[in-house]
């Protein structure tokens, strides 16, 4: 199968949320493939209610997806994304990063990045993903500082932000074609 995630990557040094710039893009005429990344967002979020800490140093993308069937089931394909960041953090840099249901990837017990699924209207999902990269422990507001972590505070080094970033998109489109071609 041809390549689906990041047929087209729109990029930004700075964004509320790349989630929103996504819906703003579809409502334009954009379609699956496109993929919005940004440097930091100011408005990040995570499940419905909370804040997702964005700062510049981490990967906050989404991904604009249009699977053919179940639109309705957003479990797959968080888990998906999910899978995609276990992947990416495993060949980057060695850890051992577990899946915490629905939307949460943890090293060391400690949450490394967290994937939002979000549905249109039009039938396309959104599968946004942060990813703590090279955050430190002191860049971390003090209220999640004992329960997140990043790349960089679990290995001690600095890692190649848009590298990974590149990495992320490759894996994620790999589990969005085995998704479609097992539905």
């Amino acid at each position: 199968m041809a390549k689906i995630v990041g047929q087209k990557i729109k990029r930004y040094q700075s964004l509320g949320s790349t989630s929103d710039e996504a819906k703003r893009l579809v409502k334009e005429g954009e379609g699956e493939g496109l993929v919005v990344v940004a440097g930091e967002q100011t408005r990040g979020r995570g499940k419905p209610g909370s804040a997702w800490f964005s700062p510049p140093g981490g990967i906050y993308l989404s991904a604009v997806v249009k699977p053919f069937k179940n639109p309705d089931d957003l479990a797959p394909v968080t888990l998906l994304g999910a899978k995609a960041a276990v992947q990416t953090i495993r060949k980057a840099a060695g850890l051992a990063p577990e899946i915490k249901a629905p939307n949460d990837v943890l090293v060391n017990a400690k949450k490394i990045c967290g994937v939002l699924v979000e549905r249109l209207a039009s039938g396309h999902l959104i599968i946004g993903i942060g990813l703590n990269v090279n955050l430190s422990a002191t860049s971390l507001p003090e209220v999640i500082n004992s329960s997140a972590t990043s790349l960089f505070m679990e290995t001690g080094k600095e890692h190649d932000v848009p590298g990974l970033t590149a990495s992320l998109l490759q894996e994620l489109d790999k589990e969005y074609l085995a998704y479609l071609s097992g539905i």
